[in-house]
This record gives structure tokens, C-alpha cells and sequence, in this order.
């Protein structure tokens, strides 16, 4: 792949001898965020120069772009997306489950569950509760999350957030494994979906997730509207035939 300039080759010795260098990290760090005009306005992020120096020299010689934008604004390039609502996270990501259903497919409580359900919640949802061929719908436990380095070890790890109980909706959607498509192509497919759910229920949080539903042993992608009640529980119905409106139409 072509880049705007050529590669120094065999840098690696020159940037570990930066990196032995505190006084050498500290200059690197300040010319960078100089740079972008905030200087010494600039708090930081945790990090230390030398951790900066690492992250930066890392992003370069692997050609990952994340590993950078991690350091300097603790999210990986997809936390930026979903975060911005621009980009659908992924259902169960990494075998971690998210969002967590509360309810079964008759909008009962699931015995057992791990996470306190106000009764002022449950009766919200069961009040508008209905079950349908288009739309699956639950109580629900879900969450964003984003990406940084552990300022020990710099190892990456996942930070929780805008952690809330809502409605989710499960649309059954065109089976993009099928056709060949990626991930990536999928969530192209529904972006104006996504869009219109932004403008007319923003903070709403969109899942998706490839071959991940089963109706009568076809598999099918799943779209996912989570419905946070902190947001949405005033004219909570309205919210739901909006949501409805908007997936079922495209």
C-alpha cells in the first residue's frame, strides 16, 4: 500500500534510543500537541512521554493507527465511531455479553438474572410490552464502551460507560454472510438506519450483529435499538412505533 511519504526503513534503533530517554519523550510529546495548538492547555490522558513515545513509535511500525489514536484520546478508531453514534456495536463482542436480556420472548423476568431490576423499570416496560413477527422486544441491560492503554503495562484495556437498563428491539435483517459481504459492508448497508434513528431519537444506541439471529432454522443478521430509560422513559410508546418506524420502512 502507497503512503503520502516513504518509510524510514530500520528505524527501530533510533526509537528506542528516543525512548531511553526521558527528556527525549518529554520534547517528542510537546512538539506533538503543539502541533495540534493546545500546548501546554493540554492535561493529558495518564500517560507518561516515555508511554506516549512507545505508543506513537508502535503505531508507526506496525501501521495501526489505533494503537496511536488510543494513547492520545483513549479510543480505538471504532470506539470514535460508535461513541459519535456514526457506527452499530457489535452484539456480544468478543464472546462478552452485551446487552444482557432480562426478559424472555413473553416479557417476563428471566429467573436468576445478575443485575437489579426496579419494579418501577419493569412495570414501564411490561406496560408497553407487545410481541410481534417484525420486532422482538425486551427489558434489557446494555453498554458503551472504549479502548486505552493500562499505564503500567500498556496493554490495552476496555472501559465501560453510559452503563443503563432500557428497551431493546431486535429486527431480523438480510443475511449479509450470505452474500459474501464483511462486517464493515453490513454496517454500510444500514447506516442511513442508523442515521435516521440519531435524528429522531438521539442517544439511542444501535447493535448489529452478523448471522446472529435464528428463525425456524434460518439464520439471519440482527439489528438492535436500545432504548436507555434514563432517555426515553417519558412517551416511551412513542419512542417504540418511532423506532419501528424508522427500521421497518428502510
Amino acid at each position: 500500500m502507497a503512503t503520502i511519504f516513504p518509510r524510514e526503513q530500520k528505524a527501530k534503533m533510533l526509537f528506542e534510543k528516543i525512548k531511553e530517554n526521558p527528556q527525549a519523550c518529554e520534547r517528542l510529546m510537546e512538539t506533538f500537541y503543539d502541533a495540534l495548538g493546545v500546548g501546554d492547555d493540554y492535561e493529558g490522558n495518564g500517560l507518561s512521554a516515555e508511554q506516549f513515545a512507545t505508543a506513537l513509535f508502535r503505531s508507526y511500525e506496525e501501521k495501526d493507527l489505533t494503537a496511536f489514536l488510543m494513547a492520545i484520546c483513549q479510543n480505538s478508531m471504532f470506539d470514535l465511531l460508535r461513541n459519535s453514534f456514526l457506527a452499530p456495536f457489535r452484539f456480544n463482542a468478543n464472546g462478552q455479553t452485551n446487552p444482557y436480556i432480562l426478559t424472555d420472548e413473553d416479557g417476563k423476568l428471566i429467573p436468576d438474572i445478575k443485575f437489579h431490576v426496579s419494579d418501577k423499570n419493569y412495570e414501564q416496560f411490561f406496560k408497553v410490552f407487545q410481541k410481534s413477527e417484525q420486532v422482538k422486544m425486551y427489558l434489557a441491560y446494555g453498554f458503551r464502551k472504549r479502548h486505552c492503554y493500562d499505564r503500567d503495562t500498556m496493554e490495552a484495556q476496555e472501559i465501560r460507560m453510559g452503563e443503563h437498563i432500557g428497551v431493546l428491539l431486535v429486527y431480523e435483517m438480510p443475511d449479509t454472510v450470505k452474500i459474501q459481504e464483511t462486517e464493515a459492508q453490513a454496517y454500510a448497508a444500514i447506516w442511513d438506519i442508523l442515521m435516521d434513528l440519531q435524528k429522531s431519537l438521539p442517544r439511542s444506541v444501535v447493535y448489529y450483529g452478523q448471522d446472529s439471529m435464528e428463525n425456524k432454522g434460518n439464520r439471519y443478521d440482527a439489528l438492535g435499538v436500545f432504548l436507555p430509560m434514563y432517555h426515553f422513559r417519558k412517551a416511551l410508546e412513542k419512542n417504540i412505533d418511532i423506532a419501528n418506524k424508522i427500521v421497518l420502512m428502510h
